[in-house]
């Protein structure tokens, strides 16, 4: 992977502040998500902490972009920015997953929520912080690794890494979602548990191997951000279709839930 002078630049100045300020947002989104799915809450208190958790983390690395400027925090914001177009484009793809397959169809249960095509209104910015929290190790990794090895080796590495870390932890956020009563899943032909179609965590791998060179050509126009968060989401919204669709025919295509 060619890296641009601007995105050699972004990668130098990823620092151990940004760091800080991406594990502050996981571990926001990872604490109240556990509390939504098990703690004794009253009706309706899953979904504030869907609301509190986007706010915080969406707040975090927004103002990362001002406080970090030269430090890490443009990735950060950039990120997010690039992740609520993508979210956005999204619910088209939302629509397609409960109206337009046959097995593992999405239910969002009755969400009360303000319903956006069919999908909660936070969706585009839960899409956006998940892409913050998935892209900025992809890129970190990237910028640690192209220093040992080829810049071809470490973008392969990277993704390789960051697209399995994306399975793994959809899936467990899959059941945190269906527990705190946000979502789940319709019967499939391969399921984990019964809550969960299994080609929704392998898409998300699948998906998550674009990250990298889609925020590196971001990133590398830092005279033109909206244009440059327009067509990158838009782009990563391309790659969320096309994984959910290879893992939906790998696994559901013609065959009986």
């Amino acid at each position: 992977m060619n890296v641009s002078p601007t995105f050699g630049r972004r990668l130098r100045e990823l620092s151990a502040a940004s760091d800080r300020v991406w594990m502050a947002g996981m571990a926001t989104g990872l604490l109240l998500t556990v509390v939504a799915a098990f703690a004794p809450l009253p009706t309706g208190g899953g979904t504030m902490c869907a609301y509190l958790g986007l706010t915080i983390r969406s707040a975090l690395y927004l103002r990362a972009g001002d406080t970090l400027r030269d430090r890490g925090g443009a990735v950060l914001a950039g990120l997010f920015r690039l992740g609520l177009v993508a979210g956005l484009f999204e619910l088209i793809v939302d629509w397609w997953l409960i109206h337009g397959v046959t097995n593992g169809r999405l239910d969002y249960l009755g969400a009360r929520d303000v319903v956006l095509l069919a999908s909660p209104i936070w969706m585009p910015v839960a899409w956006a912080c998940v892409i913050v929290e998935l892209g900025y190790p992809a890129i970190r990794l990237f910028g640690i690794l192209r220093s040992r090895v080829s810049p071809r080796a470490a973008a392969i590495s990277a993704s390789v890494v960051i697209g399995i870390s994306a399975g793994i932890t959809v899936g467990f956020y899959e059941y945190f979602a269906y527990r705190a009563g946000w979502w789940r899943y319709e019967p499939a032909h391969a399921m984990i548990g019964s809550f969960c179609a299994l080609f929704i965590p392998v898409g998300e791998a699948f998906m998550f191997l674009a990250i990298l060179p889609i925020a590196a050509r971001a990133f590398s126009r830092d005279d033109r951000p909206v244009a440059s968060a327009v067509e990158g989401g838009a782009s990563f919204a391309v790659a969320i279709f096309l994984g959910y669709a290879l893992a939906y025919a790998i696994f559901e295509l013609g065959r009986v839930p």
